[in-house]
């Protein structure tokens, strides 16, 4: 019994850690470049595991960052933006799902069979 107490005890003390982790993390280490060209970088890292580091140009910009959640799961996210939009990857950005079979047959269908407007092909004539 003292066992499960003592294990009770010792969880509950490390979840109050955990929460006070997070209230009294500070930054660690920070820093930003800029020069006259307009090319830029910058980073930060937190004591409780969040950080991250950015650059770019002004046309376009890449970076990452990355955090731990409640659960303990690691979490990275890269990412670029430029004339063609935001790109994140990382495994916590969610995918479409595959597109159905029958959705793939039909457009074949429609690609190999064109819609003729028989109304436009009767005033040719």
């Amino acid at each position: 019994m003292f066992k499960y107490v003592l294990l009770i005890a010792f969880l509950a003390l490390a979840s109050v850690y955990a929460l006070e982790d997070d209230a009294h993390a500070h930054v660690m280490m920070d820093y930003k470049k800029n020069d006259a060209h307009g090319h830029f970088e910058y980073g930060y890292e937190v004591t409780n595991g969040i950080g991250g580091v950015e650059s770019g140009d002004g046309k376009s910009v890449s970076g990452n960052f990355h955090f731990t959640t409640k659960d303990g799961t690691p979490v990275e996210v890269t990412y670029t933006a430029d004339e063609n939009g935001y790109r994140p990857q990382g495994a916590i950005i969610p995918t479409a799902p595959p597109t159905p079979p029958a959705i793939l047959r039909a457009l074949e269908y429609i690609k190999n069979h064109p819609h003729v407007d028989k109304d436009k092909d009767h005033q040719k004539h």
